[in-house]
């Protein structure tokens, strides 16, 4: 049990904490292992990628802070590095405008990601998408959540230098819920919405079929895993064809007009999944200064300290690095 690894640790093993990456998080509505590291003592960092649970999480807040342990809840590449990247560029028009005296709201954050193939994750990104495309899409406009239809309201975005214009689609992603609500929680939320795109096209336009199945087959765990098992050995080819690079932008306009974006790139989604999660741990469980505090929170909740040192370290590899 985790009581049971908890107690072999020696007394020296101070560094210890849990990191949760089993998924898919689709479905799931009860933050059972959360809860139990805090009642354990222990910081928690997770991947979570649905915001039910994500926000089911969140609830646990005071009950962190009483017992002393950090906690970050959708951590990772995207959502996680993406969602500093909105608040870094959030900062970034702040403080321009604080510059020349003007107070600077934010009108919209806008999410893009886009990888090749599966990334190197093979069947588990494949039955996660499934599970999104039953997902409504939460989408903030006028201060107000949009749940709209996913794989809808297509864009051609420029995710940079090697990899040029992508198309993307509406598809569920945490971090737009949370930057929206939480980022400056004493202002209006801003427009925000999130978008994804893979190669080779014609997968785009499979997921766009696959829609068309029962949302209760999509949204059928079980299902959906057998399935892109059964697709691994197609899975795997594609994967060699095309690559594995993971490419992020944010956009960020302010309500005065000024405009920033910032763009991440690597050349493999799987090893920057695992270097950005093993950024958010290693900030956790830091002694010498401490930047995360106890309780549990979102990635753009973090302060300016925290955020800088996750992105330097989740910079290593990048071929496309603009912040």
């Amino acid at each position: 049990t985790l009581e049971q690894w908890k107690n072999s640790c020696s007394p020296s093993d101070d560094g210890y904490m849990v990191v949760h990456t089993g998924g898919p998080f689709q479905g799931r509505t009860s933050p059972v292992l959360l809860r139990s590291c805090i009642e354990l003592a222990m910081p928690y960092a997770d991947v979570c990628d649905e915001f039910e649970l994500a926000e089911s999480s969140k609830e646990l807040d005071q009950m962190a802070k009483a017992a002393g342990v950090p906690a970050i809840v959708s951590c990772g590449i995207w959502p996680g590095v993406s969602a500093l990247m909105a608040a870094e560029g959030v900062d970034q028009l702040k403080k321009k405008g604080e510059s020349s005296g003007e107070k600077v709201d934010i009108e919209s954050i806008d999410y893009s990601f886009f990888t090749a193939g599966t990334g190197n994750a093979g069947p588990t990104i494949v039955s996660a998408t499934f599970l999104l495309l039953a997902t409504p899409v939460i989408t903030f406009m006028n201060g107000i959540r949009q749940d709209k239809e996913p794989w809808t309201e297509m864009k051609e975005v420029d995710f940079g230098s090697g990899l040029g214009k992508k198309p993307v689609w509406l598809l569920d992603n945490p971090d737009v819920p949370t930057t929206a609500m939480y980022l400056n929680p004493d202002e209006k939320p801003p427009n925000c919405s999130s978008r994804f795109g893979t190669d080779p096209l014609p997968w785009n336009y499979l997921f766009g079929a696959m829609k068309a199945l029962p949302r209760s087959l999509l949204y059928n765990r079980d299902a959906m895993q057998n399935f892109a098992l059964f697709s691994e050995p197609i899975i795997r080819l594609v994967d060699k064809l095309v690559g594995a690079t993971n490419a992020m932008r944010c956009d960020v306009t302010a309500t005065n007009g000024d405009t920033t974006t910032l763009r991440i790139a690597h050349p493999d989604l799987e090893q920057c999944v695992g270097l950005a999660t093993a950024a958010f741990a290693l900030e956790m469980v830091k002694k010498d200064k401490q930047t995360i505090l106890p309780g549990v929170w979102f990635p753009s909740e973090l302060g300016s300290e925290a955020r800088k040192n996750i992105l330097d370290v989740s910079k290593e590899d990048a071929f496309v690095y603009e912040l």
